[in-house]
């Protein structure tokens, strides 16, 4: 906890620092507070993506198949329908743990045993930003191969929902989004986010807290967890609960901060610390929880709380998808100069440990394949991706 008090107060401390080293860009503020800046910066790295494809096809990626990820918002209502049916059909296909047996019931089930395995080793490290890159791409190729889902992969851009997170076409309980937010708890109610991420109750509380009411996921049991449990991967069924916060997500998720965590890092070693808010960077300090913690505490609730176990959250995977947007971009802003990696390959370096390279191994079976670092690079390389954000 003491560790999460000098997080905190680092935070709070660099947030009213300002500042933007632009670099090859030259946006006015109007423009990077609005998002058109962020529209921009994204156009010419898929351009750039693009044209890099173009001119070197692989057998696996070309210009023919590669897939496109879109904004939840802008799917069709059917093919968001039939995204969340194809989560759903995760949630009823085998676990694939042989020797984890008693809490996980599903292959999706199976996503959070990973996630809850590799956690101390793929957050604020090296790991981190690959790792999340070949998790969230595994999954997307689960709901096709398993579930039969043929359409475009959705990210969630938090900073257009910075005015209602719960009036988001992703929480509106619609039958086209992905289930409401938790019922209202009063002060005294137990619920919210069960000491997962660091912060919790330091931050001011959402508008729910309680099992989600409306729309999809209302009958969805999570059937394991919380990280605080003496034994986490033991069954204990439970709801989906949720707190969207929209204040979290106006303060650190925005269009703004989303921006200039871009555009402010010349390095990765920089750029994965704007992202996640690493105080060690005092350059990070100002953007507190950063907009890696600022959309997960917009929502919240229990699993998508629970540092170990968010990926239970159905959404933690749009979350993550737009997190892998931003490297996207930053990538694709300066490709020749952005193939590398940075840190250790312990969270936060404790226990003290070697730098990360990109020739070592991330082996995610039973869930997924092994590949070296390097492979993961490039999103249009083909070993094994093809695809590019709009």
């Amino acid at each position: 906890m003491g560790l999460v008090k000098k997080l905190l107060s680092l935070a709070l401390l660099g947030s009213s620092l300002r500042g933007l080293a632009l670099g090859q860009f030259d946006f006015p503020q109007e423009d990077i507070d609005s998002g058109k800046a962020l529209q921009s910066i994204s156009a010419t790295a898929k351009a750039n993506a693009l044209a890099r494809l173009e001119t070197a096809p692989t057998e696996g990626c070309t210009k023919e198949n590669v897939r496109v990820r879109k904004e939840w918002r802008t799917l069709p209502g059917p093919e968001r329908t039939a995204y969340r049916k194809a989560v759903e059909c995760l949630m009823n296909a085998p676990q694939v743990y042989e020797n984890v047996t008693d809490g996980p019931r599903s292959l999706f089930d199976s996503f959070g045993v990973l996630h809850y395995y590799l956690t101390p080793a793929v957050h604020n490290s090296a790991y981190f930003l690959l790792f999340h890159r070949l998790y969230v791409w595994t999954f997307e190729e689960k709901l096709r191969t398993e579930c039969g889902y043929t359409g475009a992969f959705p990210y969630w851009e938090w900073g257009l929902d910075a005015g209602s997170v719960e009036n988001s076409p992703l929480f509106d309980g619609s039958e086209t989004s992905m289930g409401s937010n938790g019922a209202k708890l009063n002060a005294s109610d137990p619920g919210g986010s069960p000491g997962g991420f660091p912060g919790g109750g330091f931050f001011p509380g959402g508008s729910g807290g309680g099992c989600v009411t409306t729309g999809p996921f209302t009958n969805y049991t999570v059937n394991f967890g919380p990280n605080t449990a003496r034994n986490p991967l033991a069954y204990n069924p439970r709801c989906l609960k949720r707190d969207l916060n929209t204040q979290i997500c106006a303060q650190w998720a925005s269009l703004k901060n989303t921006t200039e965590t871009i555009l402010e890092a010349p390095d990765i070693a920089l750029f994965q610390a704007n992202l996640q808010g690493d105080f060690r960077w005092p350059e990070a300090r100002k953007w507190g929880f950063a907009v890696h913690g600022g959309g997960h505490f917009a929502i919240a609730g229990d699993p998508g709380g629970d540092f170990y176990f968010s990926p239970l959250e159905p959404v933690f995977y749009q979350h993550h998808g737009q997190i892998d947007r931003m490297y996207f971009i930053w990538q694709n802003l300066d490709w020749e100069q952005r193939q590398t990696m940075a840190g250790t390959i312990t969270m936060m370096n404790m226990p003290a440990s070697r730098n990360g390279t990109l020739e070592d191994v991330l082996d995610i079976q039973p869930v997924g394949g092994t590949h070296t670092y390097r492979e993961l690079l490039d999103t249009v390389g083909g070993s094994p991706f093809c695809f590019v954000y709009e």
